[in-house]
């Protein structure tokens, strides 16, 4: 089965197709560079991928896949959440972002936060969601040159590759770093947006088995 994924982001699209891929599903992610524009204007993270998903459906007359995420932390009460893209205003750039979520941090102990991830399907008839979440804290200042948005203030426990390794070597893969520290395939393996996929193809696959 052919699914339209509903973004513009290459990126985006070529690590979602890598986890289709290696599922040996029949399930086929496409990507349409001139894919419409759909205001992501709702109010959870949840709505926004469904209404894309909806939009992109009318428009094309295939199954779609969206999605939507957002950065939450505890002690700014969900912020900047939903609208994690344009926390600093409907221009801002990623230092924006960062220098704003920071400046609201600067005299809170707690940093917990948490990545999530919606996917949304929708064929004109069946709706599947599934979210992935990753936990972690903001740090106090931007480290790391990998990565894009909060990446470098969300620290979080990096993946254990279990190979044989020095007691320097074990002490430095235990010790937490941000996103933007991580290479793209050590992200990968503990992203938010993975876990939701892997969760979409197994849902997919078993509810589109021949």
């Amino acid at each position: 089965m052919e699914i339209l994924l509903a973004t513009k982001n290459k990126n985006k699209f070529i690590e979602l197709k890598n986890i289709f891929d290696r599922s040996n599903s029949k399930l086929e992610l496409l990507f349409y560079q001139d894919l419409i524009e759909v205001e992501e204007d709702k109010e959870t993270i949840f709505d926004n991928a469904k209404k894309k998903a909806i939009e992109v459906y009318k428009e094309y007359q295939k199954p779609v896949i969206s999605d939507d995420s957002g950065l939450f932390v505890d002690s700014l009460d969900g912020e900047p959440g939903v609208k994690s893209a344009r926390y600093a205003g409907e221009q801002a750039t990623d230092q924006d972002n960062i220098e704003k979520l920071l400046g609201e941090l600067e005299n809170k102990k707690n940093r917990k936060a948490f990545f999530k991830t919606v996917l949304f399907f929708y064929d004109g008839e069946k709706e599947i969601t599934t979210e992935g979440i990753l936990e972690g804290e903001i740090t106090f200042e931007p480290r790391g040159e990998n990565g894009f948005g909060y990446d470098p203030v969300f620290e979080t426990q990096p993946p254990i590759y279990g190979r044989p390794v020095t007691v320097e070597q074990a002490l430095e893969e235990l010790m937490p770093k941000t996103l933007a520290e991580l290479s793209l395939n050590q992200k990968t393996r503990i992203s938010h947006r993975k876990i939701a996929t892997e969760k979409m193809v197994t849902l997919l696959s078993e509810t589109f088995k021949e």
